[in-house]
């Protein structure tokens, strides 16, 4: 599908807020946000490795665990404000902070001053590429924009039915050593961390090519410019990685490589309904996925576009929900392969993890906080008492080894990945401790990032929380799970199936809501925006239709929107998720309206503000569940579909158990397909009615009428 604007974002340098408003292509190395302006272009630059900031920095106190056992010992005496006070002290990290994401460099185009027409900016998810078009003094020009991974270059490609002049110019706001142009070629050059080195080359072919100064002059009226960047955390030799990216360009059609490499992935699956906003949106999740998460990093807090030296949030890997909403539709969206940088960023967590589980907390296991970077920090992030201590972000994390297998059935996924379940697993049966009523609890806890009343004070620290629990819960019913799969450490199992016991049950609040702790607490924040304590409806599925905590979740998310709750893009895509999980259909619909109208600019990028991608992602989940729910062996088509939606064609959704299942819905009548790669039973909920089936391996088809 093709997305058309007929405005461009503001290249002014003060108008921040234009980003915003930019068209992003990437190619899940590098990145561009394009602006599309006439007169004078603007492409903000990134390179996905390019992090300020050092590894392996021990940034924990000294006398981290003797501080860490007396905050334990007087959450447990009941001395909230003791605890938080030393917390503060002697166990919030310096430095404070991990790596930081940086912004790349600055790309500008002059074009003459000339009157435009028929201005129009396309974005192509079909084929992934940037398009702008307009007439200018009776000539017609054509650019287009994309991004290759398998030549890892971004390209610009002007196209005028007469000849014109393009200046072309380099920057970057800070931290640059040098900028040259020679030739046909501008060669920015960038120290950093001491030692490592950030290298920007853009070269250009038009039919006449001079320098001046640092800028290219280029006249014709086939102009290309080939951008590639590097560091030394991506290549050894970043200048000559990328002097021979753009050297291999000259002979090859880079856009034929670029369109066939991405239509790949996004062809694996279609996706169109009735309702423009939900097909784009979904749609442009898709695209963004396969943009920003291939072979070496993750889709970090903005993907990889960033327009600043110090972003917001340092736009690293928040994992306190952040980096997991990014991930919670990739796989039924059929872009396993996109979820590849995912287990390499767990991998390079997991030393650094492994070892301050003992150094902070003298047990083993695997540990990482709300934070990580491109180094796989897991210390405490920030001097944040509402989520610096949390100790789940690991485990969190883990548990998508355990859903890659349950979709894929590959059984080496957990052989090979499985050890970061279970490590994770293991530290916190190690860590965990018991309370007043012998229940298993961690402590210090968090409800991120969320604050209580105790006392009449408002306090952070907790002596264990109901996301605690369902977390616990899914780490250590998951380890089971793929132990026994594997035939192992049946002594692990054992362990955990007896701390299973331990853990605390649902329970009713005094707001008839779903308990966020196990203290019945006065909440400080009724509408805050993380709502932690329904994990367990949505992305787990603990809280199930027909139990009370299914009622008192329904109240829960009521409480919190009267209260103003989902004022962020993420929240309102998380509350649109988990109202599809409980059925409401029209509250569904709703939030998914809010979120458009509210949470998103005009281009569709979620705004947290700023700019944050993770309601990019989490919406699109949103939307699939809307339309499916699956777990193993249980298929419910349309839970939550909205009415509005007459017609709906959603082809090659990847459920658990490795099917496929492909829906064509016309006006109340149903065409389904399901692929499985062996014969098995399923139980299928269409329509109020539930059936089991019998699947034959291939594909099955079948028909039905509301």
């Amino acid at each position: 599908m093709k997305k058309a604007f007929d405005f461009y974002a503001d290249t002014n340098k003060k108008n921040k807020e234009a980003f915003f408003d930019a068209l992003p292509i990437g190619n899940g190395h590098i990145g561009a946000m394009v602006y599309g302006n006439p007169i004078e272009e603007k492409l903000i630059l990134n390179e996905n490795t390019f992090w300020l900031g050092k590894k392996d920095r021990v940034r924990y106190p000294k006398d981290f665990y003797e501080n860490y056992k007396r905050v334990q010992k007087l959450l447990l005496e009941g001395n909230y404000t003791e605890a938080e006070q030393l917390t503060r002290l002697g166990l919030f990290p310096n430095p404070k902070g991990e790596a930081i994401f940086t912004v790349g460099g600055e790309l500008r185009l002059f074009f003459p001053k000339e009157k435009i027409e028929s201005y129009q900016r396309t974005l192509h998810l079909d084929e992934g590429f940037v398009s702008v078009e307009y007439e200018s003094n009776e000539k017609k020009i054509v650019r287009k924009y994309y991004a290759s991974h398998p030549n890892d270059v971004i390209v610009v490609e002007i196209e005028a039915t007469k000849e014109i002049e393009v200046l072309c110019t380099l920057d970057r706001e800070k931290l640059v050593d040098s900028i040259e142009a020679t030739s046909n070629q501008i060669a920015l050059t960038c120290k950093y961390n001491q030692k490592d080195e950030f290298h920007l080359y853009v070269k250009g072919i038009a039919e006449k090519v001079k320098t001046i100064g640092t800028s290219l002059v280029l006249k014709g009226k086939h102009i290309k410019l080939f951008i590639a960047m590097a560091t030394t955390l991506y290549n050894p030799t970043p200048q000559e990685y990328v002097k021979e990216c753009l050297e291999e360009c000259l002979n090859q059609d880079v856009f034929i490589n670029a369109k066939n490499d991405y239509t790949s992935l996004y062809n694996k699956q279609t996706f169109l309904c009735d309702d423009k906003e939900m097909t784009y949106m979904y749609n442009l999740s898709r695209y963004l996925m396969i943009s920003s998460s291939r072979k070496n990093l993750p889709a970090n807090l903005q993907g990889l576009w960033n327009q600043d030296i110090f972003p917001s949030w340092d736009s690293k890997y928040t994992i306190n929900i952040n980096l997991q909403m990014n991930y919670w539709n990739v796989f039924s969206a059929n872009l396993v392969p996109c979820f590849e940088p995912v287990l390499k960023l767990l991998e390079t967590m997991y030393p650094n993890g492994k070892l301050l589980a003992m150094e902070l907390y003298h047990v083993n296991g695997f540990v990482a906080h709300h934070n990580t970077d491109i180094y796989g920090d897991c210390g405490l992030q920030d001097h944040y008492l509402p989520a610096t201590t949390w100790m789940l972000g690991a485990a969190w994390i883990s548990l998508f080894i355990f859903d890659l297998y349950s979709y894929t059935q590959d059984v080496i996924v957990l052989k090979r990945y499985g050890y970061l379940l279970e490590e994770s697993a293991l530290f916190l049966l190690n860590v965990s401790i018991r309370d007043k009523n012998n229940h298993l609890i961690l402590c210090p806890s968090l409800s991120p990032e969320n604050s209580f009343y105790h006392e009449g004070i408002k306090h952070h620290l907790a002596l264990g929380s109901v996301m605690d629990d369902e977390i616990l819960f899914d780490v250590f019913s998951k380890t089971i799970q793929m132990n026994r799969i594997l035939n192992q450490h049946e002594d692990i199992n054992q362990r955990l199936e007896d701390a299973i016991k331990d853990l605390y049950s649902f329970a009713k609040s005094q707001y008839g809501t779903l308990r966020e702790w196990h203290e019945d607490y006065e909440e400080a924040e009724p509408g805050h925006r993380h709502i932690s304590h329904l994990y367990g409806l949505y992305p787990s599925n603990q809280i199930l239709p027909e139990t009370e905590e299914f009622y008192l979740a329904k109240q829960t998310l009521k409480r919190r929107l009267e209260n103003g709750g989902g004022h962020t893009g993420w929240s309102m895509a998380w509350i649109t998720a988990m109202y599809a999980r409980l059925k409401e259909t029209e509250s569904a619909y709703l939030c998914f309206k809010n979120f458009m109208q509210h949470s998103t600019s005009r281009v569709g990028l979620d705004l947290h503000p700023p700019f944050q991608i993770d309601g990019n992602f989490g919406i699109a989940a949103a939307i699939k569940e809307m339309f499916v729910y699956d777990e193993e062996g249980i298929l419910e088509i349309f839970p939550a579909k909205p009415k509005e939606i007459k017609c709906l064609q959603f082809s090659n959704i990847l459920l658990r158990g490795n099917l496929y299942l492909s829906l064509d819905y016309q006006f109340g009548k149903l065409k389904y397909w399901i692929e499985a790669s062996r014969s098995m039973e399923l139980k299928i909920k269409l329509f109020e009615k539930l059936q089991i089936v019998n699947l034959n391996k291939g594909i099955n088809a079948f028909e039905a009428e509301e």
